[in-house]
């Protein structure tokens, strides 16, 4: 994809701001919890100072991200039109029963995967609440009026289907669960956006086998050998890696770094 001068000047002002936020709250972590990022964040006190310090560069970050949106439209939708593109590729090494339901925990507003899912079941603690530590998008972004929103744009758009059906779960992805039914082989797991993988699977499943027909991992915060090393445990083998895109997306942050799991 060609990049505009206002694009280009615009992703580095977003990327500078959450390079910004990013550099004050690890040092806070280092410096209070000897870089111990799970138990900083488990500490309401150190959250509600940390969020004061990053405010002004996150509202910097979000602004970004709204004028994208309105660059994105006025352009044509190209960035968009590229990631439907990826996804496309990514689906190409998907079995076809693994296609039928994807499973996408921290997932925030990016419903671009409902393009190659029958159905896709979004989880996150953001949706229709107010303001919280973990939310990446402003409070409306999460709201079901503005997702009904960014739907009709990706619809209209022909990113993804009619027949899509995208289900909203509001909750703690991270949290353990005794009814991880969605952990069968017939469903895909998808976690991205610079989570820590490793982190999702020891905190939401503990000892128990991962059971997914396929795995995506997308912007993950571990070295790649050491999720491979976890995923052999329950037979997983990685059949693809895919470089993404080099660009900036509306409502989704980027797409790249993707690797593909199948048992």
């Amino acid at each position: 994809m060609q990049k505009s001068t206002k694009r280009i000047q615009l992703e580095s002002e977003i990327t500078q701001a959450h390079n910004d936020s990013l550099a004050i709250a690890m040092r806070m972590v280092k410096d209070e919890f000897n870089e111990n990022l799970e138990k900083a964040l488990s500490d309401a006190s150190f959250v509600s100072r940390m969020q004061s310090q990053v405010r002004q560069a996150w509202r910097v970050y979000r602004e970004g991200y709204k004028r994208l949106e309105d660059l994105e439209k006025k352009e044509g939708h190209p960035a968009i039109t590229a990631c439907a593109n990826v996804i496309d590729e990514i689906a190409g090494y998907l079995p076809n029963i693994n296609k039928k339901v994807c499973h996408y925990p921290f997932s925030g507003v990016d419903f671009y995967w409902a393009r190659i899912f029958d159905r896709i079941v979004f989880e996150d603690s953001g949706f229709d609440q107010y303001e919280l530590p973990t939310m990446w998008w402003d409070p409306r972004t999460y709201s079901s009026e503005k997702r009904q929103e960014i739907i009709t744009t990706l619809k209209a758009q022909k990113i993804i289907p009619e027949s899509a059906i995208l289900e909203f779960v509001n909750r703690d992805s991270a949290i353990p669960k005794s009814d991880n039914k969605f952990n069968n082989s017939i469903t895909t797991l998808l976690v991205k956006g610079g989570h820590d993988f490793l982190g999702y699977v020891k905190s939401r499943f503990g000892n128990t086998s991962l059971e997914y027909g396929a795995i995506i991992t997308v912007t993950a915060t571990n070295p790649l050998g050491d999720i491979e090393k976890r995923l052999k445990r329950d037979g997983y083998n990685r059949i693809a890696s895919l470089v993404g895109t080099n660009f900036l997306i509306p409502y989704a942050m980027e797409l790249k770094d993707i690797h593909i799991f199948l048992r």
